[in-house]
């Protein structure tokens, strides 16, 4: 695919996500033809009573009339495994709160979560009230090791970090399910404390969610996503705050007997997210496609990733687009994932045996970022990370808030068939500095680079650590970079599967060297100047 093919996809990409926001921007029921009341079929709005049977109840009756609106007017209900059916809007009014129930028994086999749907059709939930999930959690000693972060929390035990953390305490449910279902509408509703994830859609389609608030426990509630979407098709998020301990925004598909549906057009926007693990996620359950994605003008504070792609059950993820996005980042306990990073791409099996997936066609730009980890894109030995490209990017690089130290690199990209990375600009703190600070890029395995308007210097001013690592790159250009005072080596060329080097137009006037060779033939490998 060339440069131009690549901007005419993402500009149909775009039209595409307006035209699916046009068409779910219509599903918002203007008028619903019945009301019922939970309060005329038995509930009486005191939290210590049962209120299942009488929502319930509600719902079957409105549902009966061909569809209405299910009011929980002022006051505390709480209840067990709900069922929403065609034609419902769920309205929770303000001052309302929708506890759901500490007892396992309340939520059985196939329902479990509070609010729940399968099959169902033009349904809503709406309302300024709250749904609460009331999620209990016990700090002990852990139990056992998650494979996906075996390294990091050695690497934390050994600097001294409390190992114990927070774990489930009490039934694993859902807060809201919605499965197999179409023309979804979630409007202003707040959902807070779930004791697993948040919002899940299963195989859903023509998805409208706005002006939602939700909110767990961000050093507590593990396994508290917040919005969860799987296999799900048209989906609009806007105008929301997330704040989770666990992804805020995750996208994913799931094995349904024996086989897997996407997860395509999908548009993040307008959001304000915070996250212990990744604020915009994608996997890691990828048994079928993600594809046309895009998350935009948005705001991430204080999470522990920006955005993330993991690709470990197959599956291909395409057509990506994250744009206009400002980034806070900082360290959690070791027990989440994440280094405080803005980008982290990893296509790797979760298993020997399982399928090795394709990353093709991400675009990241007008990125603001001050994290405290490196961002990598790293390809598996057996396939790379086949496009990515990178532009109009700024990263600030923090001191580590945390005792176990990770980062070393600002960035790194390895196995990559094709990078093309223009106006990134790394930018290091100089008054507080981490030790294992290094390189701002380095460049690993890269079939084919574009490296276009660069600025940056190394890590420390008094490393000798070069700012840019070209490393086995088959085909280079880089052109317009430029050296910021203090830069000691630049560019460092290295590995013996270096093929052609061009660079062209490159300021290193503030560098005390232009180009380091780790190895002498490696030097007949480049051509520099304008030629």
């Amino acid at each position: 695919m060339t440069a131009g093919d690549r901007e005419g996809t993402l500009r149909c990409l775009t039209l595409c996500c307006l035209l699916a926001f046009a068409a779910t921007a219509q599903q918002r029921p203007k008028e619903w033809n019945h009301t019922c009341n939970v309060r005329d079929y038995g509930a009486r709005g005191v939290r210590e009573e049962r209120a299942t049977q009488a929502i319930q109840a509600a719902i079957d009756a409105c549902a009966a009339a061909g569809g209405g609106r299910v009011v929980l007017p002022p006051g505390a209900y709480t209840s067990g495994a709900l069922l929403l059916k065609d034609n419902i809007d769920l309205h929770v009014e303000a001052g309302a709160v929708l506890f759901s129930s500490r007892a396992d028994e309340d939520f059985p086999e196939g329902r479990r979560a509070l609010v729940n749907s399968d099959g169902a059709s033009r349904i809503a939930l709406t309302g300024r009230g709250v749904i609460d999930g009331q999620s209990r959690y016990e700090y002990g000693e852990m139990r056992g090791v998650d494979s996906i972060i075996a390294e990091e929390t050695e690497n934390a035990r050994k600097a001294g970090v409390d190992m114990r953390r927070y774990q489930h305490a009490g039934p694993a449910t859902y807060l809201v399910r919605l499965r197999n279902s179409a023309d979804v509408f979630i409007e202003d509703i707040s959902l807070v404390n779930s004791q697993f994830w948040t919002l899940r859609l299963d195989l859903c389609e023509r998805v409208r969610i706005r002006g939602v608030y939700i909110y767990s426990d961000l050093e507590k509630a593990v396994n508290a996503d917040g919005i969860d979407v799987t296999s799900s098709r048209n989906v609009v998020i806007s105008d929301s705050v997330v704040t989770t301990a666990d992804d805020a925004i995750c996208l994913k598909t799931e094995e349904e007997n024996g086989a897997g549906s996407p997860t395509e057009n999908v548009t993040v926007t307008n959001c304000v997210l915070t996250s212990s693990s990744a604020a915009f996620k994608i996997g890691s359950g990828t048994h079928a496609d993600i594809r046309h994605v895009v998350f935009s003008n948005s705001v991430i504070r204080n999470s522990n990733r920006g955005f993330g792609i993991q690709l470990f059950d197959g599956g291909t993820v395409s057509d990506i687009l994250v744009s206009n996005i400002t980034m806070e980042l900082n360290r959690r306990h070791y027990n989440w994932w994440g280094n405080a990073e803005p980008f982290y791409i990893l296509l790797k099996r979760r298993t020997p045996a399982s399928r090795l997936g394709v990353v093709r066609d991400v675009v990241i730009q007008n990125v603001v970022a001050h994290a405290r980890g490196a961002s990598k894109f790293l390809g598996d030995p057996e396939r790379a990370i086949e496009s990515l490209t990178i532009r109009d990017v700024d990263v600030y690089m923090d001191p580590e808030n945390a005792k176990d130290k990770r980062a070393a690199h600002a960035f790194v990209a390895q196995r990559v068939k094709d990078l093309r990375i223009r106006s990134l600009r790394v930018h290091w703190n100089e008054r507080e500095t981490e030790p294992l600070w290094a390189s701002a890029l380095y460049l690993s395995r890269i079939g084919v680079l574009d490296l276009n308007g660069f600025t940056g210097r190394q890590g420390l001013l008094a490393s000798g650590a070069p700012a840019v690592v070209l490393e086995d790159v088959g085909r280079a250009r880089v052109r317009e970079c430029a050296a910021l005072p203090g830069s000691a080596t630049f560019f460092e060329i290295r590995g013996q599967a270096t093929g052609k080097l061009r660079f062209e137009a490159n300021d290193l006037a503030e560098a005390k060297r232009g180009f380091a060779f780790a190895g002498a033939d490696l030097r007949k490998r480049v051509t520099t100047g304008i030629q």
